[in-house]
């Protein structure tokens, strides 16, 4: 039977050593770490048990749902409060994001629950938005920078910075338009204004609708695929560090060498244990 070498346990590595066993290959599957997931984990706190890393998957494309209906999780996808989030200041208070927002950008800047958050005189720079000609501005590939221009450092910093910051743990001004809010910039150009592009995004994808999560936590997915690993005969070896990688030949931390027919990397050689 050939063989196969999985390197790296996080979601990557799980769904292929899963897939390639799927295809009758005999794998083995190697983790740098104590535990399968990477990045999406569990941990508990006060007796409940919490994702440690990732809470939701993106559903823009279907892989992540129809992954966890091939692993019996299908009723198990929970969507979220169509109500919307929320957001809470540094100094405590807590105020609904606006409603027809895109990563906190507001789709109508003069919105009650805009000047609630930025006051009247930050929601009115932001209106200025639409004011502005768009074709220039929807060539501005930096988000901070596309937002400050737009409609000001308030809605920046106390709307739009909040939620990157959460979702992306990088301030708008580390960040790509094009990768965290896909089809903005071209909604911008069609419509003339950032807070348009927004409305008609928004539109057609309602709140809520852009993620779900797994019931239980996301947790419950890598615990799902490693049952399936298990069943489907694959070797999964834990506190097993890699220090080098080739196309056939796989050597551990310890020395130990491993041969197989398909080597793959699925995580960088420093998070597969490396020396970095």
């Amino acid at each position: 039977m050939p063989s196969a070498i999985v390197v790296g346990g996080g979601i990557a590595g799980l769904v292929m050593a899963r897939d390639l066993a799927l295809g009758g290959l005999n794998v083995t599957l190697l983790e740098a770490s104590d535990h399968l997931g990477g990045k999406v984990a569990r941990h508990t706190v006060a007796g409940l048990d919490l994702d440690a890393g990732a809470e939701s998957f993106a559903t823009r494309r279907n892989t992540v749902a129809e992954l966890a209906r091939q692993v019996g999780l299908g009723a198990d996808i929970a969507r979220p409060n169509p109500q919307g989030a929320w957001l809470q200041s540094a100094e405590g208070r807590a105020h609904p994001l606006p409603r027809t927002g895109i990563l906190g950008i507001p789709g109508t800047a003069l919105a009650a629950d805009v000047i609630e958050v930025v006051g009247f005189w930050g929601a009115l720079r932001g209106q200025l938005d639409e004011l502005m000609f768009g074709f220039a501005a929807s060539k501005e590939r930096n988000l901070g920078k596309l937002v400050r221009r737009r409609m000001g450092r308030r809605v920046l910093e106390q709307l739009v910075a909040p939620v990157t910051l959460g979702i992306h743990s990088r301030h708008p001004d580390e960040l790509d338009v094009d990768v965290v809010a896909p089809g903005l910039r071209a909604a911008m150009l069609s419509t003339g204004s950032l807070s348009h592009g927004v409305r008609s995004l928004r539109e057609a994808a309602p709140a809520g609708t852009a993620v779900s999560g797994i019931v239980g936590g996301m947790f419950g997915l890598v615990e799902a695929l490693a049952r399936d690993l298990e069943r489907f005969g694959v070797t999964v070896r834990l506190d097993s560090p890699v220090s080098a990688v080739n196309a056939s030949t796989v050597t551990l931390v310890d020395g130990d060498t491993l041969e197989a027919d398909t080597v793959v990397l699925a995580a960088s050689l420093v998070a597969a244990g490396a020396p970095a």
